[in-house]
């Protein structure tokens, strides 16, 4: 007759060990590396920037930013464009991840997805007119052929803005969309009577229109009218002579307003390029100029778009502990290891904990699977039913499977008692269900595990 079907052999004690531990340490790698990637990326080596036009300030300081980034291994790709309007435009797009935007430009769909990196320097707003038809107040436009900047620029928004203001952006007054050294010409060749111009003091076209003698830069006495009912603009004032001493340019005290750059970027922008714009912008505009003091940019005043929560802490506190003493991508990987090991070490004492009890429940349940087996064929014997041999042939092959069974010298004991109980039950089945004698001289009457 042949043996009966049990189960099969528990494996070896020291396969099924190591398996174990592979296991766990696969699952913490793959844990490891899915918070990594998931919760703390490593950042881009590659950021797309849109600047300005070409030549203009947006242009060169976004050339002193590709520079400081290319030091830390980060490429700063650099776009031109149109100005700001076609800058934002992009942002809102997701087809840049930052760029250089003048304050002032309408809201629009999209915006929820930018964020503010700062205040980067002030932008005058600079209205030059023929010296031959002065102007004393932004009225005395009206009628006249006016240059309000190119489509896309911020000149043409701020422009635009200051017309409504006075209620010229319409007939008799026309109003010329061209902007730059178009409008310059155009200017010097009377083909309009006025240009606007949004730039910094340094910008060549500015440079250009204060040295010609045909042309003023208009005073505005009505600066702070300007500053109340477009709260973007800030109120400032050029010294004689601050533009060019040698020159004497200007060559008398001027009134104006002006609007700020501000550095936007998208809402998902990486914190440590954030970091590092940041980081740059205060080495860049720091020093100051002829029309704000050292220190005063960058700055975290309120913009157009939130401010960045990461460029906010990093005004409020600088650089991290790990950035200030550790090289850029040696204080990344080193707060990625933190990141996920403090967590893992977290991980690590309930592991250690109970893992010996798991251990101890799995050793001896491998043992105390056969008492299930054992109480049925102990039934069986008591109650006269199933056929005997057949019982005794099933003990016999859980016997051998015992004698084959390998654990820890820890259980042996445990091991042993097991198969006293087996000859227990075997002697129950050969007396014929009246009973054993256990090893202690006492009647075996049931067969319980410890």
């Amino acid at each position: 007759m042949s043996a009966p079907d049990l189960p099969g052999p528990p494996g070896s004690p020291r396969l099924r060990r190591t398996a174990i531990a592979l296991l766990g340490i696969a699952l913490m790698a793959i844990s490891a590396v899915v918070a990594v990637h998931f919760w703390l990326p490593a950042p881009p080596t590659h950021v797309t920037m849109s600047t300005g036009a070409p030549g203009g300030a947006y242009e060169v300081f976004a050339e002193r930013y590709r520079q400081r980034l290319a030091a830390q291994g980060i490429t700063l790709e650099l776009l031109p464009s149109g100005g700001s309007v076609e800058n934002l435009q992009r942002l809102r797009r997701g087809e840049v991840d930052v760029a250089i935007v003048q304050s002032g430009l309408p809201p629009d769909a999209g915006d929820e997805r930018l964020r503010s990196l700062g205040h980067l320097f002030l932008e005058p707003v600079w209205l030059f007119t023929s010296s031959a038809r002065p102007v004393v107040n932004l009225r005395d436009l009206a009628g006249r052929r006016v240059a309000v900047g190119s489509p896309g620029s911020g000149t043409h928004t701020v422009a635009l803005a200051a017309m409504r203001l006075y209620g010229m952006d319409a007939p008799p007054t026309q109003l010329r969309e061209i902007g730059g050294e178009d409008a310059a010409q155009a200017l010097r060749d009377r083909e309009v009577d006025a240009a606007f111009y949004v730039a910094a003091p340094d910008s060549p076209v500015i440079a250009s229109l204060l040295r010609d003698p045909s042309l003023q830069l208009v005073n505005v006495v009505r600066a702070e009218a300007w500053v109340r009912r477009l709260p973007y603009l800030h109120r400032i004032v050029l010294p004689i002579g601050v533009i060019d001493p040698v020159a004497d340019l200007p060559p008398r005290e001027v009134t104006m307003v002006a609007t700020t750059a501000v550095m936007v970027a998208a809402k998902d922008l990486h914190p440590v390029i954030v970091d590092l714009l940041v980081d740059a912008a205060k080495h860049i505009h720091r020093e100051g100029n002829v029309l704000n003091a050292p220190g005063e940019f960058p700055n975290a005043r309120e913009a157009d778009w939130p401010l960045s929560p990461d460029a906010q802490r990093y005004y409020r506190e600088g650089p991290g502990l790990l950035r200030r003493w550790l090289p850029l991508w040696t204080a990344v990987w080193v707060h990625r290891l933190l990141f996920v090991g403090i967590p893992l070490l977290a991980l690590l004492g309930p592991i250690l904990h109970f893992a010996p009890i798991v251990w101890r429940w799995q050793m001896r349940r491998r043992i105390y699977r056969w008492y299930g087996e054992l109480k049925m064929i102990e039934h069986a014997a008591r109650e006269g039913g199933g056929d005997t041999s057949r019982l005794l042939e099933r003990l016999e092959a859980i016997d051998e499977r015992l004698k084959r069974l390998r654990l820890p010298n820890a259980f042996t004991s445990e091991l042993y008692h097991l198969r006293s109980h087996v000859y227990l039950v075997r002697e129950l089945l050969v007396g014929g269900g009246r009973g054993g004698i256990d090893t202690a001289g006492r009647p075996a009457a049931a067969v319980t595990p410890r």
